[in-house]
């Protein structure tokens, strides 16, 4: 018998097909959209962790304003300007036995809530203070902006 030996071809067939350049076109679009997407995806990472810093850093000095505010021995409040109900008020203007935080700040005083509706509405310019008695002692009433528009700082004059 004679030797079946495999034989096996020392090189390789000739490829078939012509490339098809579409597929590759395809390809090479499907992985730099895949890098684009992730850059964008990695930006988008950066610019949250730089506002959660930012509103970090901004809670924790409202927090010391807020501290601060809170052991102000000068009697001063934070008054809304459109009800005139006191927001928030220093240990200072509860000692003084000066109207409380919820309740208005012109308690039947028709003197005192027109001096009040004198204060220029919001985004008028200038914001001057304006003077007020309340409980026959003098204040000045100063008009905030920015955040916190619509809030008046009630101060001692």
């Amino acid at each position: 018998m004679a030797s079946m030996a495999l034989q096996l071809p020392t090189a390789l067939p000739p490829w078939p097909h012509h490339l098809d350049y579409g597929v590759l076109l395809l390809v090479a679009a499907l992985f730099l959209a895949t890098i684009l997407a992730h850059r964008y995806w990695r930006g988008q990472i950066r610019a949250e962790d730089r506002a959660a810093a930012t509103a970090l850093d901004a809670e924790r000095a409202l927090g010391r304003y807020r501290e601060a505010f809170r052991q102000l021995p000068a009697p001063a409040a934070f008054v809304d300007r459109a009800t005139g109900l006191v927001m928030e008020a220093a240990p200072g203007w509860t000692a003084a036995e000066l109207p409380a935080p919820g309740e208005p700040l012109f308690q039947g005083d028709p003197e005192l809530e027109a001096a009040w509706r004198t204060i220029l509405p919001p985004g008028a310019e200038p914001r001057p203070s304006v003077p007020l008695r309340i409980r026959g002692r003098a204040f000045r009433a100063q008009p905030l902006e920015g955040a916190s528009l619509g809030v008046v700082l009630v101060l001692p004059q």
